[in-house]
C-alpha cells in the first residue's frame, strides 16, 4: 500500500494526545508558531513572554517546546523546529493541552519566482503535499487548500502591508529540490517552497482548528544557480516585524 492510501477516517489513534499529555488550566485563543530563537530571545528580554505555570513546555526526548503567553493577552507563542512532523504535531499537542483552536504560522521560504524580492510576504493559497504526514490526516490529493488565505490577505491589506498570493510547495527533502521538480511546481503555480505548510493545514482541518499562514521570501531557486538571498541574514528588527504582523493577525481572528 502506498503512503497516499494511508488516510483513515477513524478519529482515534492507538495513542491520542489525551493519553500522553497533561491538560493545562490556561486556555489560548490563538497560538503563534514561529521558527526563530532570535525572536523568542528578544521577546523574552523585553519581558513580553509570560511562562505558563502548570504546563510550561511540551516535552520530547530531543527537545523542550516552551509555550508562553504574550504579555497582557490570551495569545500563545511557541518556537518550533524545521519540518512537518514536529510543527504539525505541535498543533495537535497545543490544541489539546491549551484548548487552542486557532494558529498563526509564519516563517521563511524559498522563492520559485525571481520577480519576488527578498523579504516579500507570500500568502499561500494551496500547498503541494510533498511530505508524508498530511496523508494520515486527509484523503490523497496533490494539493491542499490553505483555507484562510483570503482572511490573511485581507488583514495584511488593512495593515497596508505589501504581499503576493500563490501556491507553495511543501517538501521533506530540501536537498532534493531538483530543477526538474521545481519547474513542475512552477508550472502549477507554486511561487514558494517550504517544509511544513501542507501537513499543518491537514492537521488543522482534521482536528477542527483554524490555520492562518504567511511566509517571507528568503533564498531563491529561480536562477541559474541557487541564490542564498537573505537566508539566515535577515536582521532582528525584520524578524520582529514579522512576529508583530503575526500578532496583528492573531488579534484580528480572536
Amino acid at each position: 500500500m502506498s503512503i497516499i492510501h494511508s488516510f483513515d477516517e477513524d478519529r482515534h489513534g492507538v495513542a491520542d494526545p489525551c493519553d500522553v499529555l497533561p491538560k493545562s488550566r490556561q486556555k489560548l485563543d490563538v497560538c503563534i508558531i514561529n521558527f526563530s530563537y532570535k525572536i523568542m530571545d528578544a521577546l523574552s528580554e523585553d519581558g513580553l513572554l509570560v511562562p505558563i505555570d502548570d504546563v510550561p513546555a511540551i516535552k520530547s526526548v530531543a527537545h523542550l517546546y516552551p509555550v508562553y503567553l504574550y504579555k497582557g493577552s490570551s495569545v500563545g507563542v511557541v518556537q518550533t523546529t524545521v519540518g512537518a512532523p514536529i510543527t504539525a504535531g505541535l498543533i495537535e499537542e497545543i490544541s489539546y493541552i491549551y484548548s487552542c483552536r486557532k494558529f498563526v504560522l509564519f516563517g521563511s521560504c524559498g522563492g520559485l519566482d525571481k520577480s519576488i524580492p527578498p523579504n516579500k510576504l507570500i500568502v499561500p493559497s494551496h500547498a503541494y503535499r510533498d511530505e508524508g504526514m498530511s496523508y494520515h490526516y486527509a484523503p490523497a490529493a496533490d494539493y491542499i487548500e490553505i483555507k484562510n488565505c483570503d482572511r490573511v490577505a485581507d488583514i495584511l491589506g488593512e495593515l497596508g502591508i505589501d504581499y503576493v498570493v500563490g501556491r507553495s510547495w511543501t517538501t521533506d527533502a530540501f536537498y532534493r529540490e531538483t530543477r526538474r521538480n521545481m519547474e513542475r511546481r512552477r508550472a502549477e503555480g507554486c511561487i514558494a517552497v517550504e517544509m511544513e505548510l501542507s501537513a499543518c493545514q491537514a492537521v488543522a482541518d482534521f482536528r477542527g482548528c483554524e490555520l492562518y499562514a504567511f511566509l517571507y521570501r528568503a533564498d531563491n531557486l529561480d536562477s541559474e544557480t541557487w541564490d542564498k538571498g537573505i537566508l539566515s541574514l535577515i536582521s532582528l528588527d525584520e524578524r520582529l516585524a514579522h512576529f508583530f504582523i503575526a500578532l496583528k493577525i492573531a488579534e484580528n481572528v480572536i
